[in-house]
């Protein structure tokens, strides 16, 4: 194996590549290396014995690490990849059928060292499964449930199931809609860290109508958004979904004050609903968004059952404070408004250690 060091510095050069730097930001030597320190304790944990309160303990990567990665987004199957590559495991990856061409193209533009480490397929066989020393699945509930029937004993299994993120607005109208635009827009909302709904607070009586006030601005910026990064365009069935949920909406609206519709002209290019109940409601994706004055408390009883999927909650205004208030929500991540679809390498996905959790060790002493 390519001593950690030598990978390293591959990899950040291969990190440059434009396509990677959409997905994941700019990532250097310095980040890879404190990332393997972070959570290995030193970076050269996989080359040596280091100390280990009284003993000397080395780190052993995954021969082979089975990444099965889903197509709504290359995003995760691009943070898949860059931790088995630093790692220095062998990296098996099954593509979803709709094919990930930002990730193969970066791939075949890898250093010949590091795509050696590399390996596809469409079709997954019972043998490059059993050979498989850890398994990375991304896909919906019951996907993952039929892989978790097939891991074996002695293989590490990190599941990555259905997942939604939201949104919370305390103030600041104005600077927070064109940066909760962003984060509804970004990848046509299709990946777990999309917002689906944002609470906007109405604690204080000056504030009664924020809500309606936001989803108002919000509309304003989904099509400004629009006009700069167009989405993508939509399948049948996509487009269905959207016009059908237009048309409950509008139909809803003309019964009750308590439901609202912004939408794009002449294309489904985006849509915005105030709905004045707290329940978090799937969206049907492809950058629909609900905006909902955001109840005394947020929790099962108020949001509904959807909480229980959440991964990201984005506030404005951010501060530690306020984030660390919400903490007792099952979301693994609190971070700023605008940043919702940018997580730091370091975060932990789903509550998971990416690196650690693939690691075993090995001890002296």
């Amino acid at each position: 194996m390519t001593p950690t060091h030598d990978r390293i510095q591959l990899l950040a050069k291969a990190c440059q590549d434009p396509s990677l730097i959409r997905f994941m930001g700019n990532i250097s030597a310095s980040d890879l290396s404190a990332w393997l320190d972070t959570e290995l304790g030193h970076p050269d944990a996989l080359d040596q014995f280091s100390p280990h309160g009284p003993l000397l303990s080395k780190a052993t990567a995954p021969n082979t690490l089975l990444h099965i990665v889903s197509g709504n987004t290359p995003h995760a199957a691009f943070q898949s990849l860059l931790r088995g590559i630093l790692l220095g495991s062998h990296n098996l990856i099954k593509l979803p059928s709709v094919g990930l061409p930002d990730l193969t193209d970066w791939i075949a533009r890898l250093p010949e060292t590091l795509q050696k480490m590399v390996e596809t397929c469409e079709t997954l066989t019972p043998d490059q499964q059993r050979k498989a020393d850890a398994v990375i699945a991304i896909g919906s509930d019951d996907t993952i449930a039929a892989i978790q029937q097939q891991i074996l004993p002695h293989q590490v299994f990190i599941p990555h199931g259905h997942k939604i993120s939201i949104g919370i607005i305390d103030g600041d109208l104005q600077n927070a809609a064109p940066l909760a635009a962003r984060d509804a827009s970004l990848y046509n909302q299709r990946g777990c860290l999309s917002p689906h709904a944002y609470y906007v607070d109405e604690s204080d009586p000056s504030h009664r109508g924020d809500a309606l006030k936001f989803a108002e601005s919000l509309a304003t910026e989904m099509e400004n958004f629009s006009q700069t990064n167009a989405p993508e365009p939509l399948n049948i069935s996509e487009a269905g979904a959207v016009r059908n949920l237009r048309e409950t909406t509008r139909f809803a609206a003309t019964n009750s004050d308590s439901t609202r519709l912004w939408e794009s002209t002449d294309n489904l290019d985006w849509t915005v609903i105030y709905q004045a109940s707290p329940t978090l409601n799937l969206s049907c994706l492809n950058r629909c968004i609900y905006v909902k004055p955001k109840p005394t408390e947020l929790n099962h009883h108020t949001l509904g059952n959807e909480v229980q999927h959440l991964s990201t909650i984005a506030i404005h205004p951010f501060s530690t404070a306020t984030a660390q208030q919400l903490s007792s929500l099952p979301a693994h991540r609190i971070c700023p408004l605008g940043q919702s679809q940018n997580p730091s390498i370091f975060w932990h996905q789903d509550g998971f250690a990416p690196l650690a959790s693939l690691v075993k060790w090995q001890d002296l002493g």
